[in-house]
Parts: C-alpha cells; structure tokens; sequence
C-alpha cells in the first residue's frame, strides 16, 4: 500500500501541495520517500524564502524541516537511508554542510550525494535536499 502526507512544519501550507500536486512525503510499504524540501514557507500566494544569500540558514532551515518530516513519521534521522542535496553554490555549502548535518544525523551516516545545479524556482534558493527513509 501507498500513502501520502504533508506533515505540519512550519513550511508549504496545504495550497502549495495542491497547486504543484506533490506530497512532502510517501510510504510505500517500509520505506518512505521524502520531496525534495526547499528554503521556503508558506501559502502560494505568500511564499516566503528563508535565508537570502545565506547558505548556513537555507541549509540549518530545511535540515529542520526533513527533521520535522522524519518525526511526523514515526523517524529519527537514524532511519534516514540516502539524502540527495542540490545546490547552486557548492562551495558555500560545502563550508556549512559539515557541522551541520554531524548535528542533524549524529554518529548515523546515511548515503549522500551532492549536485551543483543552475538554478531553483525561487531565484535565490540555494539548496533542495530529498531524502529516503526506512523503518527497518
């Protein structure tokens, strides 16, 4: 069986989810496959970035977000199994990424695969990381 959800965060109000037709997340049997999670809150007519032109706050901000995600599931980031993170400024990212995620996963170390890319939705995004969990 396949569910969805969209978990309360602090991030897209359920318009977004609607307008874009995603779910944050989806269960399909043991594992649970996250949307890729942006520097961005709120309604679709009042998207709000967070973070201009800092990398440590785009990136401590989603962090929070796939943290409150992974919660609303039952997880902890001990369950996360793979992250792909997507940047448009590799090297500003890879200054604050160290420390940060050490803080979010701990002695755990799930699979990660950064990329450079051109560019997001929102102009000045600078980072989207999807995840995949399982409940092993």
């Amino acid at each position: 069986m396949i569910t969805t959800s969209n978990p309360e965060s602090g991030y897209f109000a359920a318009d977004v989810f609607d307008a874009f037709s995603f779910s944050q997340s989806l269960r399909a049997g043991n594992t649970v496959y996250y949307s890729g999670v942006a520097p961005l809150r709120g309604t679709l007519a009042a998207m709000e970035l967070v973070g201009k032109d800092d990398m440590k706050a785009q990136t401590a901000f989603v962090l929070g977000v796939l943290g409150d995600c992974l919660a609303a599931d039952g997880f902890t980031s001990s369950n996360l199994a793979a992250l792909t993170i997507y940047t448009t400024r590799l090297a500003d990212l890879m200054e604050v990424w160290g420390p940060l995620f050490k803080a979010f996963v701990g002695d755990h170390r799930p699979t990660t695969t950064h990329l450079a890319v051109s560019g997001f939705v929102h102009p000045d995004q600078m980072l989207e990381i999807t995840a995949i969990a399982v409940d092993a």
